[in-house]
């Protein structure tokens, strides 16, 4: 019988014997010869077995068990048979009567297998607590996982549960208790009667500080007005020169939510009040500058931008069958033209001479087209249309949004009187333009002496200077008004404006590492890199690796083969899925299962619904929490709402109620917490277990936006789009997902979310190398994610430009026409001491991969550091382009692991759509249900992980040779013995979860007689 303490482990997650051993940890618990040599010193066959199970059960459970009555008797039989024991059961009773030898022993193994005693690693675990929960508050259930795995991984033996617990408490509560009194020391006695007024909650309404978290909704001026007005509020407030900057803003999200709870609202004179209250206001004093630029991003990309694009797009479209027809007419004329004036050469004796032509032959030759009227007014035709030689296509777009001047009137003294804005040297000339913008408008003439000309690019030096009818010198006020907002809004985009004291729209080059930090860490940081301080350092070791890589791929070019593309571009193979009798038997013998049988499954396998808590972290006191949580996973994850699988028939893990609230428990860091618990349970199966260096790949599901949404932070330039990112292991398994803007870089997004989850050096575990699109600057998102420790390993079709590049003179024979581009290594020198900066930045976690492009880059080109970067990443792009032209299997794993997001995307249509076609548009709120979709998503990876590894192991004890290479190659997103319509119902039946019998292969008659009734013969 399970006792209190064991179903306590099981409940949490802990290693425990309660649910018996899975399948596939059985590998784990064998003997190796080494083992058996240890075991045969011991004299007594009892203490031989004895001695063995404890050798094993560290490796299940994490820690010695010195009771024999709760070892497990499949263990024990198992153990015993690899020794040969005929009655085992009984010897370990025996053994387990000399609690002196099983304690001795224990010590023995401990020492022998490099265990480390919790009492010995307990001091080393919590410097490593106090590490973690310095950066973030994490959640006991998501703090207890990192412990666990932690432990595991430093061979330091496993506590009982309650000291582990104990020690969640413990630190936890200390770590918030160093930031409240950080944070409280802070704030002066007139502060705190500040903070005191704005908590004061009257009856039956919101406090003040709950009331300033209302946020502005509609892109207009006055809204904008009104945002920005809120923004001056919550800076008058007194706060602003409180420095917090010292404290994650994880910690300051999770005390400025305390801060609003109606506990806190009645606490008095309390440092925990206090504190959070000025945790709410600093974040406030961000987020209310974020959402005023938000609207202003919005206001000007709709207003100015898109509105008039599509006016200018839907006119050139009305007028295409007309401009065609003018353009064929003249382009037909002028080629005839141009073929009677050309030099006309001798074949014979090859002078060349000058046509004989006249006025008249020319006009009788454009009269065999069109008389020469038409031919005038098709020209116009082409020109009304056409930008001018020194316009460009915008001029269209721009001169429509000349007609809303009366809102850039109202706009324009908005941001010019509160001076909001600082700007690096490349935003200067905008924002200086910007400011004196409200004393030109009030001028009734100005001219181009009084104006910045060098701001007027393409069209807008003819809108501006070259207005028809007016004098020379005289200017176009509306038009320059209207440039220097448009050029105002790209630097901001690119943040070369910024706005001092917002979180989104900040300066990036100021989360750079201080300077002074920089030269006092530089080495410890340089070594956690793995970088060397000299630049000459890096380019000798990168030389020699790059010269083995070509000299290995020229020697063994074929002869004659086409290697290089006629435009110097490297001619790569494709290769094909592989497919095997392997995947068709598979298929057969995969169980037959409903959708909710399979998250039953693994929950019931992973113990993953421990991982979701009410609201303050308690897990939650409810019969059958199985069922509730897999329903709620369904109703979302399956988007049919919460209704659709309640039910009303007297089952209390159904009802409406229930659901609603375990919903509630459906949080990001839960949704992570469950997550974890499938990766961790993916990676003990032996089939899914990476030999070498482990693969991630990245990719965006993208949706079109046919309405602006409030909440969106759409893109710069009015994208319309805002795409899923997910980032997938070589199991199948999602390890984040979150909706970004635009078209992010999804090799970028790869480096944020990776480095969350980036193993210590020390660990001896290799980062994943990358596969996704880099987007933009290829090169440099080379550069970035190679110098970050990470090998970034794109596929054919995510590679845009295929060209080599080398770093010294080397001759290639059969490479030399895709060797002529050579790598500038003075500029890498030269900027080399700015990028490790950089790179230690992005590994620090001051700078985001996103920030550092916009560091590395102008106005969408990168600026001189950007091109060292880019010139470092040619080296490591061209290597493994020869890798992929020269590997057929370092080119399938990273074709296989592209596949994946194409089959995961392709199963979570099914089930969260119920379609096989393209996504629907994206609905308000849609991202709500994306967090519980991958957790369906990576339940059905795990569960046929599972199964698949007991087939191939069910095949191969039967004889079936299968290499471990080809196993891996199985599709673990496979879902055709999966029903996932209908009515759902939330039991499981493990009895009836089994591997089917494959069907027999048919007879050759009744192969040829089938074959006879389909004329394809198939």
């Amino acid at each position: 019988m399970e006792s209190t303490e064991e179903e306590h482990e099981r409940l949490a997650g802990y290693p425990t014997f309660a649910d018996g051993i899975p399948e596939s940890d059985w590998p784990r618990l064998h003997l190796s010869e080494g083992d058996l040599q240890r075991v045969w010193r011991k004299r007594d066959p009892h203490t031989q077995l004895g001695y063995a199970v404890q050798m094993v059960v560290p490796r299940f459970l994490g820690r010695a068990q010195t009771d024999m009555s709760r070892i497990p008797k499949d263990l024990v039989e198992h153990v015993g048979g690899q020794l040969g024991m005929a009655d085992p059961l009984v010897a370990i009773q025996r053994y387990g009567e000399h609690g002196d030898t099983v304690r001795a022993h224990a010590r023995e193994i401990e020492r022998e297998d490099g265990w480390t005693s919790f009492s010995v690693g307990k001091r080393r675990l919590e410097e490593q607590m106090e590490h973690w929960l310095e950066n973030a508050p994490v959640g006991p259930k998501a703090l207890r996982a990192k412990m666990l795995g932690w432990l595991l991984e430093q061979r330091i033996l496993l506590p009982a549960l309650s000291t582990l617990d104990a020690l969640v408490g413990k630190h936890r509560n200390s770590a918030e208790e160093h930031v409240i009194a950080k944070l409280y020391r802070r704030v002066t006695p007139a502060q705190i009667r500040v903070i005191d007024q704005l908590m004061e909650a009257l009856e039956g309404r919101p406090s003040q500080l709950s009331s300033l978290r209302g946020r502005i909704v509609g892109d207009t001026v006055p809204n904008l007005e009104r945002a920005l007005k809120r923004a001056e509020n919550i800076g008058s407030l007194g706060f602003v020169d409180v420095d917090v900057s010292d404290i994650p803003q994880s910690w300051l999200a999770a005390l400025a939510e305390r801060a609003m709870t109606a506990r806190v609202l009645r606490v008095r004179g309390h440092s925990t009040k206090h504190a959070a209250a000025l945790a709410a206001i600093k974040r406030l004093e961000k987020s209310a500058l974020d959402d005023a630029i938000d609207i202003l991003d919005r206001l000007i990309t709709g207003t100015f931008i898109n509105k008039p694009k599509r006016w200018a797009e839907k006119q050139l479209l009305r007028a295409y069958p007309e401009i065609a027809a003018s353009g064929a007419l003249v382009a037909e004329a002028i080629l005839a033209v141009l073929k009677s004036v050309a030099e006309q050469v001798d074949t014979e004796t090859g002078e060349i001479s000058d046509p004989h032509t006249d006025t008249a032959s020319t006009r009788a030759l454009l009269e065999t087209y069109a008389d020469r009227h038409a031919l005038a007014e098709a020209a116009k035709r082409l020109l009304t249309y056409v930008p001018a030689r020194d316009s460009d296509v915008d001029e269209a777009r721009r001169t429509k949004a000349l007609e809303q001047y009366p809102v850039l009137r109202k706009l324009v003294p908005l941001l010019v009187n509160r001076r909001l804005f600082g700007a690096n040297p490349p935003g200067r000339r905008a924002l200086t333009a910007l400011y004196d913008l409200p004393r030109l408008m009030e001028s009734e003439h100005a001219r181009d002496g009084d104006i910045d000309t060098e701001l007027l690019k393409g069209s807008w030096r003819r809108l501006v200077l070259g207005t028809p009818g007016t004098e020379p010198g005289s200017v176009n006020l509306q038009a320059y008004a209207m440039c220097v907002v448009e050029t105002f809004h790209k630097r901001l985009c690119d943040r070369d404006i910024y706005v001092p004291g917002s979180s989104r729209w900040k300066n990036p080059k100021a989360a750079l590492l201080p300077r002074e930090t920089w030269a006092r860490e530089r080495l410890s940081r340089l070594a956690g890199l793995g970088l060397p301080e000299n630049a000459d350092t890096y380019l000798a070791a990168a030389r020699e690796e790059l010269h083995v890589v070509f000299d290995r791929v020229d020697s063994r070019a074929p002869d004659g083969g086409q290697v290089v593309s006629p435009d110097g571009r490297l001619v790569l193979p494709r290769t094909a899925p592989r497919t095997s009798e392997l995947i068709r038997k598979v298929d057969e013998m995969l169980p037959t299962v409903e959708l909710p049988e399979v998250v039953l499954y693994v929950l019931n396998h992973t113990g993953g619904t421990a991982a979701f808590t009410t609201a303050t972290g308690e897990p939650f006191s409810y019969t059958e929490l199985d069922s509730s949580v897999a329903a709620v996973m369904i109703g979302h994850g399956c988007n049919v709402g919460l209704a659709a699988v309640a039910s009303d028939q007297g089952k209390d893990a159904l009802t409406p109620e229930r659901l609603e609230r375990i919903s509630h428990g459906f949080r990001p860091e839960t949704i992570e917490a469950c997550n974890k618990l499938m990766v961790d349970a993916a990676n003990r199966i032996p089939l899914t277990r990476h030999n070498g260096q482990p693969l991630a790949s990245v990719d965006g599901v993208r949706f079109a936006i046919s309405n602006p949404q409030p909440q969106l932070s759409i893109a710069p330039q009015g994208s319309t789009e805002i795409s899923w990112m997910t980032v997938l292991t070589e199991q199948a398994m999602q390890l984040s997902g979150r909706m970004v803007s635009g078209r992010a870089s999804a090799a970028l997004e790869a480096l944020s979310v990776l480095a969350a989850h980036r193993p210590p050096r020390r660990s001896g575990t290799p980062y994943p190398a990358i596969v996704a699109e880099a987007g933009t600057h290829e090169d440099i998102v080379f550069g970035l994610l190679t110098l970050c420790g990470y090998a970034y390993q794109p596929t054919t079709d995510q590679i845009a430009d295929h060209r080599l590049w080398r770093i010294d003179s080397t001759a290639y024979p059969n490479l030399r026409d895709a060797t002529k581009r050579s790598i500038n290594v003075d500029l890498i020198s030269e900027f080399w001491d700015d990028i490790l900066h950089l790179i230690a930045s992005i590994h620090h976690g001051a700078v985001s991969p996103d920030d550092a492009l916009r560091i590395l880059t102008h106005h969408g080109k990168p600026n001189q550091m950007g091109a060292a970067l880019a010139a470092v990443g040619r080296i490591w792009k061209t290597r493994h382009l020869l890798n992929l032209y020269d590997s057929p299997e370092y080119r399938r794993g990273i074709e296989a692991q592209s596949r994946l997001h194409q089959a995961r995307h392709k199963l979570a249509k099914r089930i969260c759509h119920g379609i096989d076609g393209p996504y629907p548009e994206y609905q308000p709120g849609m991202e709500n249900n994306l967090g519980p979709l991958g957790l369906v998503l990576n339940a059905v990876a795990l569960f046929n992980a599972i199964w698949i590894h007991k087939i191939v192991e069910k095949m191969r004890a039967q004889g079936m040779d299968i290499p471990d290479s080809e196993a891996r190659q199985l599709d673990l997103l496979r879902s055709d013995h999966i029903n996932m319509r209908g009515r759902f119902h939330f039991e499981l039946r493990a009895e009836a979860i089994a591997i089917r019998e494959p069907d027999p292969e048919p007879a050759l008659g009744e192969a040829v007689a089938d074959g006879l009734d389909h004329p394809s013969g198939r």
